[in-house]
């Protein structure tokens, strides 16, 4: 990465995926969103990483949690495997995770957004946070309506690599949490 001049990419997937239970990068983050806590998807367990179907990732799921896998957290299981094993070949210095939701709470001064981005007066409220971070990013949100909500959420995790870059991230859990690979397990923002 480094010979691109990307030494800090934040990706709103997860990284550090636990073999069994939830992790508590989810628990806390969902917790401090509150309502809103749903926007946070909870990670797979590490078992259904390359699970081809979804009966054979509820199979594996029933196996190891007594619990089958969701249709929506199937969806992504390709793309999270991707990056789990992009990662654990040795680029993950360069990577943390972050949540869209999460960082525009705290570029709200810690206040969740309550309305959801694909309604109007959300997408506004969270266009107005980015543009007074981002002056620039008006132009951008206007030429590509059509993905307005994608290119929102990709601010909040600039704004949040701001924040890491300078040392002012905070995150979930605060405490040191890794996987069974030394993958780091928590969201910043």
């Amino acid at each position: 990465m480094g010979d691109r001049g990307l030494d800090l990419i934040v990706i709103d997937a997860p990284i550090g995926l636990m073999k069994i239970g939830s992790r508590q990068a989810d628990v806390l983050a969902r917790r401090y969103l509150g309502r809103r806590g749903c926007c946070v998807f909870p990670a797979p367990i590490r078992p259904v990483l390359g699970c081809g179907t979804w009966e054979e990732a509820c199979g594996v799921r029933l196996k190891v949690e007594n619990k089958k896998m969701s249709k929506q957290q199937f969806g992504v299981l390709s793309k999270v495997f991707e990056v789990d094993a992009a990662l654990r070949r040795g680029t993950a210095q360069s990577f943390r995770e972050g949540q869209p939701e999460v960082s525009f709470a705290f570029m709200n001064g810690g206040l969740p957004i309550p309305i959801g981005k694909k309604k109007p007066d959300g997408r506004k409220r969270r266009s107005n946070l980015v543009c007074k971070y981002f002056p620039d990013a008006s132009g951008r949100l206007d030429e590509n309506p059509r993905h307005r909500e994608d290119i929102l959420d990709a601010y909040a995790l600039l704004w949040t690599a701001r924040r890491i870059r300078n040392r002012e991230e905070r995150m979930f859990p605060g405490e040191r949490a890794f996987d069974q690979f030394g993958l780091l397990a928590k969201i910043a923002a």
